[in-house]
């Protein structure tokens, strides 16, 4: 089997290293559009049309390894249209329940936990040293960054983004397409497309764009 890597920038090659580690593919390919074709990292880059043309769905899965939630939501959704199978990305040292239910095309890096009857759907993303009380769950397409503290039967909304060294109180929803910036402390429910920051993490403006980083 084949993994497609779609990205070849910091969370392409981190995605690498892990699958590298996890030895369950016979070739790595990155799929990056923007960037020239060729070796890179030591290993073949090209864009999707080109891997498509040399890989059939058959034979390859592809995980997405990008950190904007724009850029993730769209590449999920042209990969699903091509009818690619998505692949999971743990790092060895993960510990998950075996009540948890995890979608596919999630990526859970180092020391991470995922306790009992927690819910990680699609597409999701969670960097290293965090943890993930029980019941919790993380809707499709959400990211969750180093450091950050799920209180048991918490809610990330889909699309959203928590931003590192983040704690959030047991029972706490936060809604979709929004943003929980670094080191706030999420104590009440954070609705959908805002930008929320502080302590306690309050919305502070509508999220009136889709970007989380700016160049």
């Amino acid at each position: 089997m084949v993994l497609g890597i779609y990205g070849s920038g910091g969370c392409g090659r981190e995605v690498k290293d892990l699958a590298e580690v996890n030895g369950l593919w016979e070739e790595l390919v990155f799929i990056d559009d923007i960037n020239e074709s060729g070796i890179f990292e030591g290993i073949q880059r090209m864009p999707f049309a080109s891997f498509c043309e040399s890989y059939d769905t058959e034979r390859a899965e592809i995980i997405i390894a990008l950190g904007e939630p724009e850029h993730r939501i769209r590449l999920y959704d042209k990969v699903k249209e091509k009818g690619y199978a998505f692949a999971n990305i743990i790092a060895p040292t993960v510990q998950i329940s075996s009540s948890a239910k995890l979608g596919k095309g999630i990526i859970l890096k180092a020391q991470v936990t995922v306790s009992c009857n927690t819910i990680i759907e699609d597409n999701v993303r969670v960097e290293s040293f965090v943890a993930v009380g029980h019941d919790c769950i993380i809707r499709k397409h959400g990211q969750i960054s180093s450091g950050v503290m799920m209180g048991g039967g918490s809610e990330v909304g889909e699309g959203t983004y928590i931003g590192m060294n983040v704690p959030i109180k047991e029972n706490v929803k936060i809604g979709s397409n929004s943003v929980v910036g670094m080191g706030s402390v999420v104590q009440r429910e954070i609705p959908d497309n805002v930008i929320a920051l502080g302590n306690p993490a309050r919305a502070m403006k509508h999220k009136d764009h889709s970007r989380v980083f700016e160049s």
